[in-house]
């Protein structure tokens, strides 16, 4: 009778009531209490997805949180097109500050000022339920563009400013080419040791980012087991939204795993009315070979099956310190671990992956010099060889 007594308490203990955020659940649980804030004056922020028109629920696409005598924070975690709904029962003013926003996306109700991918609003709300909206202008999304990816920072910072300063040189000719660059998605491992001090030093490092950054944890962002510290100062990390033609859909498996509520939804997130289906994760589902991350081999095939059975294109990760390719699996996988981290090698391999998105999707290595080198001044090569995904 006590041990049944036992296994039914146990059976009722809500998921994750005591922290531990070095697991995926309880991160699931962190980003999603997180994308939603509530004002001391009773005005609720909700991240919605992008096409919402109804505000009674929210959705995991950016990171909220009240300041002290400050404008309340919002950081858009998704690339492209955004939306908050702010609901009061009274009319009143509210101070705004939105980060990591287009700077193609056009002027937001009640905007002040903006400064790079920072936005600072002032907001005259009527009761009820008021939108916050940006969109990228039809002619950003009339033809073929690109992204970048790569991961694996950790504790070379200064590569990763290298890194940011070539893709300034990257979004402007690919603006003159007509194939605009939309944004840059880090595959994880932006920190050593999941440290508030690091990530805000990587934090700052993206705010001279010259388009928006979609960032998702690799394991050495979850080692903090009591403060879900990239969910709080980054945002999310299972994220699934459109930019342009595509659809992008990028998991947290820092613990090695996808968590199972994640797991469970594989279908709802890779479903997609888009011509184009990429995803992206830190540990790379290698069949037979996930040993070098992945926990769970058959959380790995899963992932692997569903994004196959969804009509996926290319799969990007990192984890490992070097590019690999992969084109004899079910889909497509390329590994970009090349941010900054130690690659043991005299001339390392630094640099980040384009993939250009036109009637099908390509992507090719830009290599950045290592800092200090010889060669750390000279812009990327634009020659980069082009590899098909079909």
């Amino acid at each position: 009778m006590t041990l049944l007594l036992l296994a039914l308490m146990s059976c009722e203990r809500p998921e994750c009531a005591r922290p531990a955020y070095h697991r995926a659940e309880c991160r699931v649980q962190a980003e999603n209490v997180l994308a939603r804030v509530q004002t001391s004056e009773g005005v609720e922020i909700r991240f919605q997805e992008a096409k919402a028109t109804s505000a009674e629920s929210w959705s995991t696409t950016g990171l909220l949180r009240n300041q002290q005598d400050a404008p309340v924070f919002a950081r858009v975690a998704t690339l492209g097109d955004f939306r908050l709904s702010v609901e009061t029962e009274e009319a009143t003013t509210l101070r705004l500050t939105l980060d990591n926003v287009d700077p193609r996306i056009p002027a937001l109700e009640g905007e002040l000022e903006s400064s790079g991918l920072r936005r600072e609003l002032e907001l005259e709300l009527e009761p009820g339920v008021n939108w916050i909206v940006g969109e990228l202008p039809e002619a950003v999304c009339s033809g073929s563009f690109r992204l970048a990816a790569a991961g694996d920072i950790q504790t070379n910072p200064l590569q990763f400013r290298q890194i940011i300063d070539a893709l300034h040189t990257e979004a402007s000719d690919s603006e003159a080419e007509g194939e605009p660059l939309l944004g840059l998605v880090l595959l994880g491992d932006i920190s050593e040791f999941s440290q508030p001090e690091e990530l805000t030093q990587v934090l700052d490092i993206l705010a001279s980012s010259p388009v928006p950054v979609a960032v998702i944890p690799g394991n050495h962002d979850v080692y903090a087991s009591l403060d879900a510290v990239f969910n709080r100062m980054v945002g999310p990390g299972n994220l699934s939204f459109d930019v342009c033609s595509a659809r992008v859909v990028l998991f947290d498996t820092g613990s090695g795993s996808l968590a199972p509520s994640i797991e469970g939804r594989l279908p709802e997130l890779l479903k997609s009315e888009q011509p184009h289906l990429l995803a992206g994760m830190h540990h790379p589902p290698m069949p037979g070979n996930t040993s070098g991350g992945w926990s769970d081999e058959l959380s790995a095939a899963t992932l692997l099956a569903e994004f196959s059975q969804a009509g996926g294109e290319l799969l990007l990760a990192a984890h490992v310190h070097e590019r690999l390719e992969m084109l004899d699996g079910p889909v497509p996988q390329v590994v970009v671990g090349t941010l900054g981290a130690d690659q043991v090698e005299v001339d390392p391999d630094y640099g980040y992956l384009r993939v250009s998105v036109r009637e099908q999707v390509s992507w090719c290595f830009v290599p950045v010099s290592a800092a200090g080198s010889p060669g750390a001044s000279r812009p990327p090569p634009v020659d980069c060889v082009e590899r098909s995904a079909r």
